[in-house]
């Protein structure tokens, strides 16, 4: 009898969490929006150049293509809306420049004395807006529209 008693519970227990849910997934506090401008050192850079947005607590990440006029604005899987706070930021090239050219050769390493990476010289942009630990692009997304204007030095 203690069995059909516990399987009483279990079906109601489950009947409750199916009901009421274990808290809504989609609900991540307050929002913002998130669109601008990327330029390298006020030249615009190639339609498709990716703006990627991750939350430095949270780790939502984000990222949204420029269009020919360098505008670009964030996508994500909440219609555009990430949680507010502070976003490191960086920047990758439009999927056409991508390959691995765009590492430096063992040949180029030996060259370069001084023990830096060399760059690609028709890069349009620095390597170290590639990454997060090196962009030093920070951002801090507050509720409502955000509106930045990123150029690259």
């Amino acid at each position: 009898m203690t069995i059909s008693m516990n399987c009483k519970r279990f079906a109601i227990l489950l009947i409750a969490v199916a009901t009421l849910g274990c808290g809504n997934q989609n609900d991540i506090g307050p929002t913002g929006r998130v669109n601008g401008v990327l330029t390298n050192k006020g030249v615009i850079l190639s339609p498709h150049t990716q703006v990627v947005f991750l939350h430095s607590q949270g780790g939502t990440a984000a990222y949204g293509g420029t269009d020919e006029k360098g505008n670009f604005a964030i996508d994500s899987f909440n219609d555009g809306n990430i949680p507010i706070g502070a976003y490191r930021v960086m920047i990758q090239p439009p999927e056409s420049q991508l390959g691995a050219e765009d590492e430096p050769s063992a040949e180029e390493l030996l060259e370069n004395s001084n023990g830096r990476k060399a760059q690609k010289k028709d890069a349009e942009f620095a390597f170290k807006y590639r990454q997060l630990s090196t962009s030093g692009l920070e951002f801090e997304v507050k509720e409502g529209e955000n509106v930045f204007q990123i150029d690259l030095k």
